[in-house]
């Protein structure tokens, strides 16, 4: 059995054995939940703990997605939700990525308890390794909890302003307090700042960095704004001169809900250089922070190499091959290297099929992989 597909039939197992677990009722629940079926994104599998935040952040998309403003705790028990990853085809155990707070507030009062135990159940049965982001303050009882879980789990603590906080983000806790609270965990903690607002959060970023530094906070990842019509309007309603904002739109917007994100060309370089004068490691991404804490390897996509090198697995043609006869595929393997595969599929029931080879190679690998046309 290679190295490659180890993961893949531990997964069955994982799968079989919460079976036994779980009665039907929560069975037919988890399959039919979006967690067994969804494709992850770049950043990894988004788990949702919550549906809706009430921190109100005037920037945020969320309320333009037509979540509510009102929470409540995601309808999945945790072993439910466990469950549905383990029979979701692109979910790799011990490989896939695992982000929490992607469209809600992990760490809010009604949803904290039930978010803990997702990042406790989701690691003791799949070994994802796991990242959250949060503005919350992350209070001493979620962290008892949370120590059972990933002993790396990289907490992301959004910090975009410090000055103007409590006008876009009114019911969220104060920034100071978040980077405190999230130091005060034991694991370790990434600067997230995301999204940046042009002319607000630039011009503070000296003073955020030198706050996150005091607390012994040394990654860092800058994050670009994504703007929808509505996010627009609430930050035109307390006083932002968007102007300058939306002529940094990448793309005109398609609908209300369309997220666009803005051009952070002319940022970057003046928030990266200020990082790295104080000795701070500047990350490209959120998944890079993941890698970069696990001491793993990724060369996925663009922002690639990732991580520690000397972590990179090894794998060879068989092992590819090994892969794709495992997921009833035949290929034809064109070309390996440390970073990236390029494979003709020979036989395949649909194009499904393909998607999920190509995520769940590119996953087990660390690379990117490419699939001929026949």
């Amino acid at each position: 059995m290679g190295r490659l597909v180890r993961p893949l039939i531990e997964k069955q197992r994982i799968a079989e054995k919460l079976r036994d677990l779980l009665d039907d009722s929560s069975l037919r629940k988890a399959e039919k939940d979006h967690h067994a079926k969804r494709r992850p994104r770049p950043c990894g599998m988004t788990i949702h703990t919550g549906i809706g935040c009430s921190y109100g952040c005037v920037y945020c998309y969320v309320p333009d997605m037509g979540f509510p403003m009102k929470p409540r705790p995601y309808p999945l028990s945790p072993l439910e939700l466990v469950y549905a990853l383990s029979i979701n085809p692109y979910v790799v155990p011990s490989r896939t990525l695992a982000a929490y707070g992607s469209v809600t507030e992990p760490f809010m009062e009604v949803t904290k308890s039930l978010a803990s135990q997702y990042i406790v159940e989701v690691y003791r049965w799949l070994r994802l390794p796991s990242q959250v982001s949060t503005k919350a303050c992350v209070d001493s009882d979620v962290v008892k909890i949370l120590r059972n879980g990933d002993p790396k789990l990289n907490i992301l603590i959004s910090v975009i302003t410090l000055s103007m906080a409590k006008l876009l983000e009114p019911r969220a806790p104060d920034p100071l307090e978040r980077i405190k609270c999230a130091a005060r965990s034991g694991f370790p903690v990434t600067l997230f700042v995301r999204p940046v607002i042009p002319r607000i959060t630039e011009k503070e970023i000296s003073r955020i960095l030198d706050v996150a530094l005091s607390n012994g906070v040394r990654t860092v990842v800058f994050g670009a704004l994504r703007i929808t019509p509505g996010i627009i309007k609430r930050l035109e309603s307390i006083g932002v001169d968007t102007s300058f904002i939306e002529k940094l739109v990448t793309r005109s917007m398609r609908s209300s809900r369309d997220q666009v994100p803005i051009s952070l060309q002319s940022i970057r370089p003046l928030l990266i250089s200020e990082a790295r004068r104080r000795g701070m490691v500047v990350l490209p991404s959120a998944c890079a922070a993941n890698i970069y804490v696990h001491d793993d390897y990724c060369y996925m996509c663009n922002f690639g190499p990732c991580g520690n090198k000397s972590s990179r697995i090894v794998f060879d043609e068989g092992d590819v091959h090994e892969v794709a006869e495992f997921m009833g595929l035949r290929v034809a393997v064109k070309r390996v290297n440390e970073r990236s595969v390029t494979l003709l599929v020979t036989k395949y029931r649909n194009r499904e099929q393909l998607d999920v080879l190509k995520v769940v190679l590119s996953t087990t690998t660390r690379t990117q992989v490419r699939i001929l046309p026949r």
